[in-house]
């Protein structure tokens, strides 16, 4: 039986406050430049148990597993919509942000390598298995942007663009964000497996080479992105963020690199892309203790978002930041002593339940 998206996205419709949502951007846009501001910019979610599944879905709306999402764009549409619903309901100060959400595999799927998505758990990559495949992947230059798991990507966008267009409240407030491109050393690794911790060591001009095309890779997809979605190039749209400027990087797997490893290998790649996306997001999870500085050092990164807060000092992150007008993206508790710091910062609050969430949205301040 087809999945009719209908009865959702006219429900959605009705809910959703225009003004609202541009005053909620606006927000956002000026902590994230350190300019003054009436209250700290608060987004407000329900998930369970810290994550394990994607969020919880707000009273009213269909719960659709990922597995269903990731082979129907009408139900991924839905699926990814649960956090504007969300927000519709809340008033908080979130962006209403979607994306064509078929994992971190897209880099790594359009230079060949096979990928698989099983359960409800987002799509996986198998890397390659040596150092000389690497080098046919170089040597090959850059795929077609349709290759491997992008023509879908591409066709999802494009899915969710012309049925929002339907709608007037939704096709104004609602973003379409760029798809997961992950990031230059992220794709790397995605491309060529935990060698690249060896291959630093032993080929250190390979690696250099991965991360030359991983980040050109990295590039071409955003830029295709923003061609066919009409997006500004100067702004981004994840996570409920509205992102001043248009790259949005993960470097995950740069956790179990040394401070002079990243300072070598990732730090000028990322520097690079983010000069060419006019700034943006840079993500990480785990402590970072070895790389945070060279981050908050890299021309072009504007926002800082922790995977592991609970591992972070905020106050010692937010000093190093705040001479930069870095944003700091913020999930999970902040101390009362904290409430004079209102710009600089988007504080994502996690709440247990949606009893306690429209407690929360009830607590914020109405502009």
């Amino acid at each position: 039986m087809t999945f009719d998206p209908t009865p959702y996205l006219e429900q959605l419709e009705m809910l959703v406050d225009a003004d609202h949502v541009r005053a909620a951007e606006a927000r956002q846009s000026a902590a994230w430049r350190y300019e003054p501001v009436d209250r700290r910019p608060t987004i407000i979610t329900v998930r369970d148990d810290w994550g394990h599944k994607q969020y919880d879905v707000a009273p009213g709306w269909p719960q659709i597993p990922y597995s269903e999402a990731y082979r129907d764009p009408a139900k991924m549409l839905i699926y990814e919509l649960t956090r504007v619903y969300e927000g519709a309901l809340l008033k908080d100060d979130r962006s209403y942000t979607i994306r064509s959400n078929y994992g971190l595999v897209l880099l790594a799927s359009m230079v060949g390598c096979p990928y698989w998505q099983d359960q409800d758990n987002m799509p996986w990559a198998e890397a390659v298995a040596t150092a000389v495949e690497v080098e046919a992947i170089l040597d090959r230059g850059l795929p077609d942007m349709s290759s491997g798991l992008a023509g879908q990507v591409w066709e999802t966008e494009l899915y969710f663009r012309e049925t929002l267009a339907q709608y007037p409240r939704l096709s104004q407030t609602v973003r379409i964000g760029c798809p997961d491109a992950q990031g230059p050393f992220n794709t790397a690794v995605n491309i060529a497996g935990v060698q690249v911790y060896m291959e630093v060591i032993k080929q250190p001009d390979l690696i250099h080479r991965l991360m030359a095309f991983s980040t050109e890779l990295y590039l071409a997809v955003i830029a295709h992105h923003k061609k066919l979605m009409d997006e500004p190039e100067d702004v981004g749209y994840s996570f409920s963020y509205r992102i001043d400027g248009g790259g949005r990087a993960s470097d995950d797997s740069a956790v179990m690199m040394s401070s002079k490893m990243y300072g070598e290998f990732v730090k000028p790649y990322n520097a690079q892309a983010y000069q060419n996306t006019h700034g943006g997001l840079l993500h990480f999870c785990g402590r970072g203790d070895q790389f945070y500085e060279h981050m908050v050092n890299t021309p072009g990164v504007s926002g800082i978002n922790f995977g592991n807060p609970e591992m972070q000092d905020f106050v010692a992150r937010y000093e190093l930041a705040e001479p930069r007008k870095i944003c700091l993206l913020w999930d999970g508790d902040l101390p009362p002593e904290l409430d004079h710091i209102t710009t600089g910062v988007v504080h994502k609050r996690i709440a247990r339940s949606w009893d306690q969430a429209e407690a929360w949205a009830r607590e914020l301040p109405v502009s």
